[in-house]
């Protein structure tokens, strides 16, 4: 790209066509993606469809979540010129070894246990039996490597299977459109700025061509 002082109307004219078919590939891709995840999208709740049917429309709801939850993809950004955003999908690994979440965990994991326990004891008794640290924390370790799909069942149909991987892809394919559409603002931002600066090198000249 020249420098400002040396640019003219034509090298802002062509660098204005240049900008301009870039903005229509994006715009064309990104309509193609959008296709592709409305697809996702559709096959994947149909397939949910299918398991309630075949399991039982109570057996795959939102009763059978588990208690303890924890994130398998994140989202990460990155910051590129012209305020362009860069969004990827990374399936985030386990780490039991993390103190925070640990104590988290043991901490929803002692509450209603002890509740239970105590009414089970009676008005009259309110000590609760003494669990070791190790029985504690296991459930919550293996929550957090646990397969959304054991909540509903050990054998579960291939269509929720099917699901499952639809939408984990459904979830891939919006991070690129997401990283699409900051594309097409951030090309459509420069195409504004490069306009003005063609009406700003046009005035000039029309100023310096006046007797």
């Amino acid at each position: 790209m020249a420098p400002a002082e040396d640019r003219g109307p034509r090298q802002v004219c062509e660098e204005l066509d240049q900008t301009i078919l870039h903005l229509f590939d994006v715009l064309e891709s990104l309509q193609t993606k959008r296709e592709s995840f409305n697809c996702l999208v559709e096959q994947g709740w149909f397939s949910l469809s299918k398991s309630r049917y075949a399991m039982g429309s109570k057996s795959v709801s939102a009763l059978q979540y588990g208690p303890q939850m924890a994130p398998l993809v994140r989202v990460n950004t990155r910051q590129k010129e012209d305020s362009q955003v860069e969004f990827h999908a990374v399936l985030e690994a386990a780490d039991v070894s993390k103190p925070k979440a640990e104590n988290a965990d043991v901490v929803e994991e002692i509450g209603p246990s002890d509740q239970v326990l105590r009414q089970r004891k009676g008005l009259g008794k309110t000590e609760a039996p003494i669990r070791p640290p190790e029985d504690i924390s296991q459930p919550a370790e293996k929550l957090e490597k646990q397969d959304p799909l054991t909540w509903f069942g050990i054998l579960v149909p291939q269509s929720l299977r099917q699901a499952q991987k639809t939408f984990k892809e459904g979830i891939h394919l919006a991070a690129e459109i997401a990283s699409m559409q900051s594309e097409l603002e951030a090309t459509r931002r420069q195409y504004r700025a490069l306009l003005e600066e063609k009406q700003r090198l046009l005035a000039r000249e029309n100023i310096q061509d006046q007797p």
